[in-house]
């Protein structure tokens, strides 16, 4: 008799298991069983009108004395649409670069300072009012691997980065004995999306 209880009691145990360990791979499972279906019943969203655009940059600054110009024009391309899992819905994907190929655009070798093109999305007239994807200036701590990122944006107050107007900017890089001339950047372009 005691042999069938305890044999029993090792049956319970493993069903329990067996369930629990089935219902947690179930849970963790879900959400990659789910996004294949939100991405087929997602409708579909409309193309933007215009889909191409250069939007050209000039920044004069002077820098130990000596007149710096970083000038260039940021080229903005439509780049298709895709679910996003993140909103769980599509967006419209885009692209950007420098014409001159360039990466980063630095305030001198190392200081830290750089200009930040912004988005393609910001120049291509959707998510305009996004302080996140506009043009900016980023102050980057070189000691802490580039961990660290003070950005400023010249223009209006917003809530992700501290803003700053042409004035306040030219006081925060003369800390760093930059003097900033004039900032002269394309505006974005008003676009139709059909929405």
């Amino acid at each position: 008799m005691e042999y069938n209880g305890s044999m029993r009691i090792v049956q319970i145990i493993f069903w329990i298991t067996s369930g629990i360990v089935i219902i947690g791979g179930v849970f963790l499972m879900l959400p990659s069983l789910i996004f294949p279906f939100f991405a087929l019943i997602s409708p579909k969203i409309p193309e933007p009108e215009i889909t191409y655009g250069e939007f050209p940059f000039r920044i004069e600054y002077e820098l130990d004395g000596q007149i710096n110009i970083i000038e260039d024009t940021v080229i903005a391309e439509f780049n298709g649409c895709e679910f996003s899992a993140g909103s769980m819905k599509r967006e419209r994907r885009w692209r950007s670069r420098l014409a001159s190929g360039r990466e980063d655009l630095p305030f001198g070798d190392d200081l830290g300072i750089y200009f930040s093109r912004g988005s393609a999305q910001y120049y291509m007239g959707e998510n305009v009012q996004s302080m996140s994807l506009k043009p900016h200036i980023a102050l980057r701590n070189l000691e802490e691997g580039f961990k660290r990122e003070v950005d400023f944006i010249l223009g209006e107050s917003g809530y992700i980065r501290t803003v700053l107007n042409f004035g306040e900017a030219q006081e925060v890089l003369t800390q760093y004995g930059i003097t900033l001339i004039n900032w002269e950047i394309s505006e974005p372009i008003v676009n139709n999306f059909g929405d």
